[in-house]
């Protein structure tokens, strides 16, 4: 009987986090059995779609901690997982722990989009370093942050996130003439889409055949359609909302954009250069080990909406150059961020802890 692994995530959509557990879900379930545990969200259809199994568990508050532990405890008893695979949540290593403190953990830091990280990273490493048996770090980032925060560095392995290539291509749900300027992200204040708005506008007159389209939902949506209509751009920016399988529609961009003011590493990233869209990021986490400022993308400081602008003018301007990015941002992705690199790496960590535990 293949051995058991139980996925468990502090929620579900169809950002980052959800798109890099539902790619190695998909990709290990002929190896093993796969169960994820986590609270209901939009991505939940995707696990559906790709048969599967999924258990719903409460979303964690400090005030249900009992009720959540008391559930856990039972899918944990039911489904007698060989191991436990957390991911984005380091809390949830100790509980896993305290539940079944013979079964090991593995945690996967996705990256901390709050104003004060490092105090997130610490608690990570503590954590990690005392209930922890693994720790795998999504980009070098990532682990040069776990390792000063004091994390054994012989505890924590680096595997890029990686995704699987797709030919799809789908039309967006609205018919658009002209340049696309697209983006995909969460809408919080952590992806930065209000500085691409106001970028956005800087070019509105200028060049009068260019569109922004942003794939997302989040709580920032009113605030960032409200701006977009203070800065007299709103006839021609368009939110989709989340849209499963966005990156389907990406081929339809001449350009993407990914403002982000913090990022581990930045799958929607990934997901636009395997289809060879010329991608201008922030200059933040573990983008620059994507985008290669000139080569495979177009770096900008975070925050900065002038310099994004005359960045996205580049690129406008210079298909040359567009088509240039777009290659090489493929050819890295090849290189270094591809699924079958990322469930690979992974099967051998998975293979470690299997062997100890028998």
């Amino acid at each position: 009987m293949n051995p058991k692994i139980l996925y468990l995530l502090p929620y579900f959509g169809v950002a980052g986090t959800e798109i890099h557990t539902l790619e190695l879900a998909k990709f290990l379930k002929d190896d093993y059995q796969i169960l994820v545990v986590a609270p209901y969200g939009k991505g939940i259809n995707l696990l559906k779609e790709n048969d599967i199994s999924y258990k719903e568990i409460i979303p964690l508050t400090f005030a249900n901690i009992r009720r959540y532990k008391k559930i856990l405890k039972c899918i944990i008893e039911e489904f007698d997982p060989n191991i436990i695979h957390v991911h984005g949540a380091h809390e949830l290593v100790y509980i896993s722990k305290s539940i079944a403190p013979n079964i090991p953990v593995i945690f996967t830091c996705h990256g901390y989009a709050t104003f004060l990280p490092f105090i997130d990273y610490k608690i990570s490493a503590f954590i990690n370093k005392r209930w922890g048996d693994k720790v795998i770090a999504v980009s070098n980032y990532e682990k040069e942050n776990l390792i000063k925060a004091g994390l054994p560095i012989d505890k924590i392995t680096l595997i890029y996130n990686g995704i699987s290539e797709t030919l799809e291509k789908r039309e967006l749900p609205i018919k658009l003439e002209g340049f696309i300027i697209g983006t995909a992200a969460r809408l919080t204040k952590s992806k930065g889409i209000r500085y691409l708005i106001e970028a956005f506008s800087y070019l509105y007159d200028k060049y009068r055949g260019i569109n922004l389209v942003i794939i997302g939902d989040g709580e920032e949506r009113e605030k960032l359609e409200e701006s977009a209509k203070k800065l007299n751009v709103k006839d021609r920016t368009f939110f989709l909302g989340a849209l499963p399988n966005a990156r389907f529609y990406f081929r339809d961009f001449h350009i993407f954009v990914l403002p982000s003011l913090f990022e581990a590493l930045g799958i929607v990233i990934l997901e636009a250069i395997s289809q060879k869209v010329p991608v201008i990021a922030t200059n933040i986490g573990g983008i620059p080990e994507i985008i290669e400022d000139g080569k495979t993308g177009l770096l900008v400081p975070p925050k900065d909406s002038l310099t994004l602008a005359r960045a996205m003018e580049k690129l406008i301007k210079n298909k040359e150059l567009r088509e240039y990015l777009g290659e090489e941002g493929n050819k890295r992705y090849k290189e270094r961020f591809t699924l079958e690199a990322m469930v690979i790496k992974t099967k051998e960590v998975y293979k470690v802890l299997l062997d100890c535990s028998n």
